[in-house]
């Protein structure tokens, strides 16, 4: 910034004649000029002749706050350790990055960076077991994994601990997921709107079906499963959440699976039967791959990818994927909201940061988790992949309202509406990992050794409900 300094000296000079002698004129009283500044006035001098002098000084402007500096009181000279999911080799200059404006808006600050793969879950439970757990994790909402966390005390309460400016960045209905006693151990980051992928070489050419009629109820799947078995040889590749099936029950089947009131499990109700025995049907007709089944999503993906599924449910972000691995698939995709279930709702399928509880740095733990998943971050990573910010301001950009062209990107121009309709409608129950074991071994009992579909989840439910009773 520039300030112009205007020095003025006005004087009047005494001539002397050689013809006449004149008086000195008394010097004239000037109307003092209002000063906005202090400055300081020097001695008149007399001077031959008026002079008006110009003088440009550069001034500096005082820095402001950095924006994106929003906790205070980080600790000096923390290090901090992150691990993220399966974001490496692809978006390391992305996290690089990233972590490099962190350490420039919080000086003194440094961050080691992990990425864990297929073995996430178990190292992070192996972490915390020998006691060098991260400071902060790129944990799975949907997956259930921040409430396991919570509930055994190892994350720390982010609905006490942040400034409430800072949880009003986020989605209310994404910054409440995974509640424990009413209080989050996270804040959200990347989401994804959930589609359907289709690959119109099977789908349409060869089945005989329109990727534009594709089903928009859960209950449809049975038929379609069967037509496209029928009609190209390969099989279905639905997916249950292994690793919190009963979410999949409440969001596909419309069941309650955990009466609050009485504390008690409800998920052998007819609404939980049916769902069941739609999946054994199903299997027992031989439309389902049974690989992908009750196996991590990646199973699926890979089955899709190589030509061996029609359909595939997952985020747009994985469009890119299926284009690098397969380029020649990409021209025959199609993209299709997925279908809702009896409940009715959106089931968030969002990526979240979460502090463990006993950092030695909790302010500068909670500035990084802050800053990874703050509006430019998230619109940043948007541009690179098929993501959704969990940061209604990010939405603001012109990336977001512009009319999409590739594939990948359909669902950009009505992803904040969609993402601002999701909720978590499963209620916090207690021991979610030992609860989900008796489910998923009463889900395998009825897929594949014929046991009834209520008599497996009624066992499950007496042994869920026993468990809690302890």
């Amino acid at each position: 910034m520039r300030t112009k300094i205007f020095a003025l000296l006005i004087v009047t000079s005494i001539l002397l004649g050689a013809c006449a002698s004149a008086a000195t004129p008394a010097p004239v009283e000037q109307a003092p000029a209002t000063i906005k500044e202090t400055v300081v006035v020097k001695q008149t001098e007399i001077v031959q002749q008026t002079q008006v002098v110009e003088k440009i000084v550069e001034v500096t402007p005082t820095p402001g706050p950095n924006p994106e500096a929003v906790i205070e009181g980080v600790e000096p000279n923390a290090e901090l350790t992150l691990w993220t999911f399966w974001l490496s080799p692809t978006f390391d200059d992305y996290i690089r990055s990233t972590i490099a404006r962190f350490e420039q808006t919080y000086p003194g600050v440094k961050v080691k960076w992990e990425d864990h793969q297929v073995t996430f879950l178990d190292d992070y439970r192996n972490a915390f077991a020998a006691g060098n757990a991260p400071d902060v994790a790129n944990l799975s909402d949907t997956e259930g994994w921040v409430r396991e966390f919570a509930q055994k005390d190892l994350l720390l309460n982010l609905s006490d601990n942040l400034p409430q400016e800072v949880i009003d960045q986020y989605y209310p209905g994404l910054f409440n997921l995974q509640l424990v006693d009413g209080k989050s151990y996270q804040v959200p980051w990347y989401q994804a709107v959930a589609v359907e992928l289709i690959n119109k070489q099977l789908y349409e050419e060869q089945a005989g079906l329109t990727a534009d009629e594709f089903p928009t109820t859960f209950e449809n799947f049975p038929e379609l499963c069967q037509t496209i078995k029928d009609e190209t040889g390969t099989l279905c590749d639905l997916r249950i959440a292994y690793t919190d099936i009963l979410r999949d029950m409440a969001y596909q089947g419309g069941v309650d699976v955990f009466d609050t009131d009485t504390q008690k499990f409800t998920f052998d109700s007819p609404e939980a039967v049916a769902w069941l025995q739609m999946y054994v049907d199903m299997v027992k007709a031989g439309t389902l791959d049974r690989n992908a089944l009750l196996q991590e999503d990646r199973v699926g993906l890979d089955l899709f990818t190589s030509g061996r599924a029609a359909f595939y449910q997952t985020g747009p972000q994985l469009i890119r994927e299926v284009r690098n691995n397969n380029p020649g698939m990409y021209g025959y995709l199609a993209v299709q909201p997925a279908p809702v279930g009896k409940s009715g709702a959106l089931n968030p399928t969002s990526m979240a940061m979460s502090i463990k509880a006993d950092t030695p740095y909790p302010k500068a733990a909670m500035a990084l988790a802050v800053f990874m998943t703050n509006p430019r971050s998230q619109l940043e990573f948007s541009k690179l992949v098929g993501i959704y910010p969990s940061t209604p301001a990010s939405y603001d950009d012109p990336f977001f309202t512009q009319a999409p062209v590739a594939i990948e990107d359909q669902a950009r121009p009505i992803a904040k509406d969609i993402i601002s309709k999701q909720a978590d409608i499963v209620p916090e129950y207690p021991m979610p990992a030992d609860v989900n074991e008796f489910v998923r071994q009463a889900v395998e009992s009825a897929l594949y050794n014929n046991v009834p579909a209520q008599q497996a989840l009624s066992d499950a439910v007496a042994e869920a409900n026993a468990l809690i009773a302890e």
